[in-house]
């Protein structure tokens, strides 16, 4: 699936987001899921992305990292990241975990 863009968000915004976790973060993958995935947003919606990266950091504290990083990137929209190692992205899906599983399935890797 590609991203065909928004009336409220320029896809190229959205690459220089995950290029940036890329970078910055050492995220492996970059995931847009949610209604801006499904090109059903509105003026209201956020940001929905599943980052996977192989990090230490305590679950919350990934992200308040992420938010950190993109900030200079803003424009306004609320971005809700969700940061996952790649061990628990994997330990997830054997488990079954549908909200992942439809993710990964749906989702838009950027």
């Amino acid at each position: 699936m590609a991203i065909s863009g928004s009336a409220f968000v320029d896809k190229s915004w959205l690459k220089g987001i995950a290029d940036c976790l890329k970078k910055k973060y050492g995220a492996k993958r970059v995931i847009l899921f949610g209604s801006f995935a499904r090109n059903e947003d509105t003026e209201d919606s956020d940001i929905d992305l599943l980052i996977i990266s192989p990090t230490t950091e305590k679950f919350y504290q990934r992200m308040a990292s992420v938010l950190q990083i993109v900030r200079e990137l803003s424009i306004g929209m609320p971005l809700a990241p969700i940061v996952l190692t790649p061990e628990e992205l994997a330990n997830r899906l054997e488990r079954g975990d549908q909200f992942v599983q439809e993710i990964i399935a749906t989702g838009i890797d950027l």
